[in-house]
């Protein structure tokens, strides 16, 4: 049998003992969270998405909507486009979302029905329209006014026939129109234009092109605030200018409703 060696150990040394000693210590504070500089943050709250409508800056947007915004001919579109989209709605919509957009941050709801009425026959646009509003007057009795958004569509008019300044920037001229075939209420909706066209001018002046009484069937009859708002023209403006005009327009109804 060999023999061992003097400096041979019998067991674990002294260091190594050490050493493992204190290996378990740290990863035990570390375990329980006692490790100086290692404090966790508390974890930060989830987040929630909503897809309500933030309060404007001016107050809170009142739910019940007061104003129905509507397009006979929903396919109207400005140049450089073609005169109307085939099968979509056209560049009119938008200027109603940009008024729509705007009365919400004035506090105020309203109905956009974007329904595109004048397609596949143009000829029934506003007996479809008539329909509609209709429906959605019954479904919201207490809707103020209605509006009826289009584009004019001028022949032999100078190019700015249809343009104006208003804040330093080009906007569209706005005409008022009522129709008075078969109309209990023209009175009423020539009234109801002329206010808006007058606040309109004393606000921003030039920009309304006032107020006419065609013989047609608009849909007058169905409500006392009723109108066609005509906003520029295919040839003679862009859709921006367009836009601008519709939240001009939205700023001088906003006090008008009650």
């Amino acid at each position: 049998m060999a023999r061992m060696g003097r400096n041979e150990k019998n067991g674990p040394g002294l260091l190594f003992i050490v050493v493992t000693l204190i290996v378990v210590a740290v990863v035990g504070a570390r375990f329980f969270g006692f490790m100086p500089g290692d404090e966790k943050e508390p974890p930060l709250p989830p987040t929630v998405r909503t897809d309500e409508p933030q309060p404007p800056q001016g107050g809170p947007v009142d739910p019940i909507p007061k104003v129905l915004v509507f397009h006979s001919h929903a396919s109207e579109n400005y140049k450089p486009k073609d005169s109307h989209e085939r099968g979509m709605a056209g560049d009119i919509v938008r200027v109603g979302e940009a008024f729509v957009t705007e009365l919400a941050s004035l506090g105020i709801t309203a109905l956009h029905d974007q329904t595109i009425h004048d397609q596949p026959r143009y000829s029934e646009a506003f007996i479809n329209s008539e329909k509609k509003v209709n429906e959605l007057l019954v479904a919201n009795p207490q809707i103020q006014m209605l509006l009826d958004i289009h584009r004019d569509g001028l022949q032999d008019k100078p190019d700015d026939y249809t343009k104006a300044q208003a804040n330093g920037v080009e906007v569209a001229k706005i005409l008022f129109v009522v129709g008075d075939k078969e109309n209990d209420l023209l009175e009423q909706n020539i009234r109801f234009a002329q206010q808006i066209s007058d606040a309109l001018e004393k606000q921003y002046p030039g920009v309304t092109r006032g107020v006419r009484v065609f013989k047609s069937d608009y849909s007058g009859e169905l409500h006392p605030n009723s109108i066609m708002v005509l906003i520029g023209d295919w040839r003679g403006n862009s859709l921006a200018e367009a836009q601008e005009a519709a939240r001009l327009l939205a700023r001088v109804i906003a006090p008008m409703i009650k």
